[in-house]
């Protein structure tokens, strides 16, 4: 019988203990020896698994991304038309813009300075392939079924990840000149519209 991963499990319960914490208070707030006491470990011990502050909401990112992904892939697998299913796709996301989005700019920011390193890029690469290749799949059904008019099914799945993260990097960047959760639920009309079969 094989032994549970402790770093799997020791890292899964920091990323729970500060997804908890950043409910209540930004990241710049939170202190590693809080993070440390809630997970039932030392100081360095949070250490050990995560070289900074940064790089744990790196982590948190990339798993809410995975957990996107899985979404993707399970609503690929049902049988409703295809723009409802797109649209809870783009619900899901757009509610997860209200909660992540004062962490975004800074997670982007960490990807970016630790862009040239392979486990980081390979890690990122993966996230919007899996986004990229579940995009594609659905638009395919859409335009299988009559639904969607014949469009590169690829190419329209890089623009909704783009317009998607544009659009937040936007917000990010200038807060006061953009109302984000109308923007995104416009942005989600306008793509959809773009796919609709006339």
């Amino acid at each position: 019988m094989s032994r549970p991963n402790v770093r799997d499990q020791r890292r899964t319960r920091i990323l729970a203990v500060v997804r908890k914490m950043l409910v209540r208070k930004p990241l710049k707030h939170i202190k590693m020896q809080d993070i440390a006491t809630k997970a039932g470990l030392s100081v360095g011990g949070v250490y050990w698994y995560f070289r900074s502050k940064e790089e744990i909401l790196s982590a948190l990112l990339l798993q809410n991304a995975e957990r996107n992904i899985i979404h993707i892939n399970r609503l690929i697998e049902t049988n409703s038309p295809t723009s409802q299913r797109l649209q809870v796709i783009f619900e899901h996301l757009i509610e997860q813009v209200s909660h992540l989005s004062e962490h975004y700019l800074m997670g982007a920011k960490y990807h970016a300075m630790l862009s040239h390193v392979p486990e980081t890029r390979i890690a990122v690469d993966q996230i919007y392939d899996g986004y990229r290749k579940g995009l594609t799949t659905l638009i395919e059904q859409g335009i299988s079924c009559g639904e969607f008019r014949p469009v590169d099914a690829r190419n329209a799945a890089i623009t909704m990840i783009g317009a998607f993260e544009g659009l937040m990097l936007l917000w990010v960047t200038s807060p006061e000149s953009i109302h984000l959760l109308e923007s995104a639920r416009f942005t989600a009309q306008l793509l959809m519209n773009g796919l609709a079969r006339e």
